[in-house]
């Protein structure tokens, strides 16, 4: 093999591993299972390990007011409540991106109504991370989007 395409096979190499080894990469394989656990729970609503996925001082904050939902108590209660009324809700991760202690996902979700109605909404998430595991979630999606796929109108005042 001719020298030349050995050195350039080697610094191929060598930019690939350091490229693999970025801060953005180990925090990605750090928040990634535990992201995945979070998308298990509101997909399945089986909170196996919640313990070691959630923290102590998880909150939860929904648009339109992100008001603090605290506690992991308070999380299990709104995913059971959510899939009560939409039996089949699934969140499908679209693109994420990692920081050294938060990640940021575009999502969308599917779900169908206990009367049928069909909805499909995107949404955004910022999770912070202490500890190891998910301290918050920030989640804005599309509200009105929601509420007209199943059947409400809004109304402008009357002038």
């Amino acid at each position: 093999m001719n020298l030349s395409v050995l050195r350039i096979a080697l610094f191929l190499f060598s930019l690939w591993l350091v490229n693999r080894c970025t801060p953005e990469h180990n925090a990605q394989k750090e928040m990634q299972p535990k992201i995945d656990k979070l998308l298990g729970y509101w997909n399945t609503g089986n909170f196996d390990d919640i313990e070691n996925t959630l923290h102590e001082e998880f909150e939860m904050r929904m648009s339109p007011l992100f008001e603090p939902e605290p506690g992991i108590e308070s999380f299990k209660e709104s995913v059971k409540k959510t899939r009560e009324k939409y039996p089949d809700f699934t969140i499908k991760i679209l693109e994420a991106i990692y920081g050294d202690s938060a990640g940021a996902g575009r999502w969308t979700m599917t779900a169908t109504s206990k009367s049928g109605k069909k909805l499909n909404v995107m949404g955004i998430s910022i999770l912070h991370f202490k500890d190891g595991k998910i301290k918050d979630e920030w989640i804005s999606s599309g509200d009105l989007l929601w509420m007209q796929q199943l059947g409400y109108t809004l109304t402008p005042p009357q002038e």
